[in-house]
């Protein structure tokens, strides 16, 4: 009976010596893969107007021969490396009393409140063109300033691929007969504000 439990115990000591030697005896193989990254891609827009980026437009005296009408013309680039959608919209639109002559009080007796939003943007009516194509048209008002941007959103999308290029012209216009004294040194002052929106399938893709 002994022998045999000294069997035994020599046979479970031989299994667990063997067991305890194998979690050291096995083989391995090793590859790497070159190095792996993540790289974003870029999304810029480039506005020139004869040569000079984000030129604007002045125009005063206006009133001087009657009617008042002009043009400016931007060359809008996608430089980055992503498609993106162009949007275009009014920002800071300000219309300056800029005080209140008798010929202005004449016809505007309220001109002198300090509260008085100047009238020069009523009359004046601003129209984008794309590429040569009427798109979108306001007034300058004050109370019109989110409607270039709301209405050219609602466009089908414009989208510009990476180095494309197009033509923005933004022309203006107000005839003799659209207003009098009441915009005696009155001044209207805003920015156009071009965007570009990457393009991601499914989701908005709003201004």
């Amino acid at each position: 009976m002994n022998k045999k439990v000294l069997y035994s115990l020599g046979t479970i000591g031989i299994i667990t010596g063997l067991t305890i030697s194998g979690t050291y005896a096995y083989f391995t193989a090793n590859q790497k893969t070159g190095t792996n990254r993540f790289m974003a891609g870029t999304l810029d827009l480039d506005v020139s107007a004869n040569g000079n980026k984000l030129e604007p437009f002045v125009i005063e005296n206006i009133g001087s021969d009657g009617n008042v009408g002009g043009t400016k013309t931007w060359t809008i680039k996608n430089t980055g490396s992503l498609p993106g959608r162009l949007f275009i919209g009014l920002q800071d639109v300000v219309n300056l009393e800029n005080g209140c002559n008798d010929q202005e009080k004449a016809v505007d007796p309220t001109c002198d409140n300090p509260e008085k939003q100047g009238d020069l943007g009523k009359i004046v009516t601003l129209n984008i063109a794309l590429d040569g194509v009427d798109k979108v048209s306001s007034t300058l008002a004050p109370n019109q300033g989110q409607k270039i941007g709301s209405d050219w959103e609602a466009l089908s999308a414009i989208i510009l691929q990476p180095n494309e290029q197009k033509t923005l012209t933004a022309y203006w216009a107000a005839d003799a007969s659209s207003y009098g004294n009441e915009i005696q040194s009155d001044e209207t002052q805003f920015n156009i504000n071009f965007r570009l929106n990457q393009l991601i399938a499914g989701a908005p893709s709003s201004n």
